[in-house]
């Protein structure tokens, strides 16, 4: 038992490890050029008054458009509600879906600087749309919004955000060199959006922050990752299936790009939450019971960096890995042997 202990101990090493620094999003007395905000929007009804009316509360001016990528909902009726622009893709066989809206929009955009929001983002405050934009030093810059969880399902959500976050490589105890970035909230200037082909570079990746982090670096400029916490949040799924079938879309792709050397040092902090329970469960012992509460607190401690999970989450942290395996699988069968996923009404082949 004290073996399978200090296993559990090495695991707890391996998360501070790949989950080492926290860069959150801080305002600067910097001057503000002009922004438009482009949304790319696809049956986003439900999400997008939640996003436009925390923009509306934003206490610099933005120019706002909303590209309806084919909904059959009140997207683009509720866009013009809250007094957003409007504007229709053309209808394309070679290229549709988020990348091709996003670059429709930029090349209608009239600002300095783009910033890319997925519908489901609110901004947090009306200090939000400012500090973020203070924060931006050139080349693309990316945020992970928080996770705002209301529902219980939700919770089982809380491996997925965590790697989102540690797999992209940028936030271990040892920097990395390797490109990366979030899809949800992406900011860069229309100058290096163009110079890199923007979104249209990207249009072959099923993940596009991917591919625009693979092209900013190309160029030989900076990408910046940056977490939303007190910022940018979002909800990202309002049903179990969806969110499973969310998850699974793409999280298999995003798992092969993540180094082979942070991979293993996930796995083994993922593994600990199986054995500290396994111990806690086969054993009465005191020690047990310490090392499993110690592990809960420091799961507990860095899934709070990423979203609004609890602590009976972090105590049945084992019980949503359980979970993230067997989405992990259908990811895996879909992404690398069907090859194609499903995601609104759309069939990706890859």
């Amino acid at each position: 038992m004290i073996i399978a202990g200090i296993l559990v101990l090495v695991t707890m090493c391996a998360g501070s490890f790949v989950f080492y620094r926290k860069p959150y999003i801080k305002g600067q007395q910097t001057e503000i050029g002009s922004v438009t905000v482009i949304i790319p929007a696809r049956n986003e009804a439900h999400n997008l008054p939640h996003l436009l009316t925390s923009l509306q509360q934003q206490n610099i001016p933005y120019e706002c458009l909303v590209i309806d990528d084919g909904s059959t909902d009140e997207t683009a009726a509720i866009a013009r509600q809250f007094g957003a622009t409007v504007l229709t893709p053309p209808k394309r066989e070679d290229w549709q879906g988020k990348s091709a809206a996003c670059y429709f929009g930029a090349e209608h955009a009239k600002s300095d600087h783009l910033l890319f929001l997925d519908a489901d983002v609110t901004l947090d405050h009306p200090q939000a749309l400012k500090n973020l934009l203070t924060c931006y030093n050139g080349g693309l810059m990316t945020v992970q919004p928080y996770h705002i969880t209301r529902k219980p399902y939700e919770q089982l959500s809380v491996w997925f955000n965590l790697l989102t976050v540690v797999g992209q490589n940028i936030f271990a105890a040892v920097t990395s060199n390797a490109a990366a970035a979030f899809g949800p909230v992406v900011l860069t200037s229309r100058e290096c959006y163009f110079e890199t082909g923007g979104h249209y570079e990207a249009r072959d990746q099923l993940i596009e922050g991917f591919g625009l982090a693979t092209q900013f670096t190309q160029h030989h400029l900076p990408v910046t990752g940056l977490l939303g916490r007190d910022t940018i949040s979002f909800r990202m799924y309002h049903s179990l299936r969806a969110m499973t079938k969310g998850w699974a879309k793409h999280f298999a792709s995003g798992a092969a790009a993540t180094q082979p050397w942070i991979m293993m040092l996930i796995m083994t902090w993922m593994l600990g939450s199986v054995l500290s329970l396994s111990l806690l469960i086969f054993s009465h012992d005191t020690f047990c019971l310490m090392i499993y509460l110690l592990y809960s607190l420091h799961f507990y401690i860095l899934s709070r960096r990423v979203g609004r999970f609890s602590l009976p989450t972090a105590l049945l942290a084992g019980i949503a890995f359980l979970y993230f395996l067997y989405v992990f699988t259908k990811s895996f069968i879909h992404t690398f042997i069907l090859k194609k996923v499903e995601w609104k009404g759309r069939n990706l082949k890859l």
